[in-house]
């Protein structure tokens, strides 16, 4: 998954790149949220060294500086740089999940909210690229099992992504809109292709991602063999 990528829209590089968790904290007591602004700050912080130095060059105790906290603290808000990046793609995939969710609860043609599944996938991946980045190359040097485990964290909270278009295939096969196909297997497939298109807009960053979503979409509801003309078409 490319992010194999709730409530706020970040954009590369922000200083407020946990503000989900913010929001989230402030039903609680004063502790909880002190917790959760450090929490915050370090994130931020980390992804910021993160994009200008790279993952593997990035010590804690540059992290603990640039969030202003003792090195003692930022190891009782995370064990490990592992932690950090995990904690910066297990938001993203919320946040991802959020905004492809409202994104289609805000339409019921299924035509419409699959074009806003991919205009949104898309332009979550064109906010995050940097922490795109990091998962395509964050944990290189970790032995096997680490990034096995790692790998399943996101994975098991992904499939929270893949269950909203399911969802919306399912609707869609179940009203005659769509042909009768495995609701899961066609999520998948239009996953993967938006994946492919972030991808390539990881490699080439000049992209025109509108227009490949187009393509895509088009692609998707239409595939790719000639169309039969209608009823007194020309043949």
């Amino acid at each position: 998954m490319t992010l194999q990528y709730l409530n706020v829209s970040v954009k590369s590089g922000s200083s407020s790149a946990t503000g989900r968790v913010v929001l989230h904290a402030r039903g609680g007591g004063r502790k909880a949220r002190e917790r959760a602004s450090r929490r915050a700050d370090v994130l931020g912080a980390a992804r910021r060294l993160y994009a200008r130095k790279g993952y593997q060059q990035t010590a804690m105790v540059e992290i603990a500086r640039a969030s202003d906290l003792a090195v003692g603290t930022l190891y009782q808000l995370f064990p490990s740089k592992e932690a950090i990046l995990r904690s910066l793609l297990e938001d993203r995939v919320d946040e991802l999940v959020g905004r492809v969710s409202a994104a289609v609860d805000a339409h019921t043609d299924v035509r419409a909210q699959l074009r806003q599944i991919v205009e949104t996938h898309l332009a979550f991946a064109r906010d995050n690229a940097d922490i795109l980045r990091l998962y395509l190359s964050g944990w290189i040097g970790y032995d096997t099992r680490t990034r096995q485990r790692f790998g399943d964290r996101i994975d098991a909270r992904y499939e929270r992504y893949v269950a909203v278009l399911t969802t919306v295939f399912k609707r869609g096969v179940e009203s005659g809109a769509l042909a009768p196909r495995p609701p899961r297997r066609l999520a998948v497939t239009l996953a993967g292709l938006i994946h492919a298109v972030i991808r390539r807009g990881l490699r080439e960053r000049r992209i025109d991602f509108a227009a490949e979503g187009e393509a895509l979409l088009d692609v998707m509801l239409h595939g790719v063999l000639p169309r039969e003309p209608g009823p007194g078409g020309p043949r």
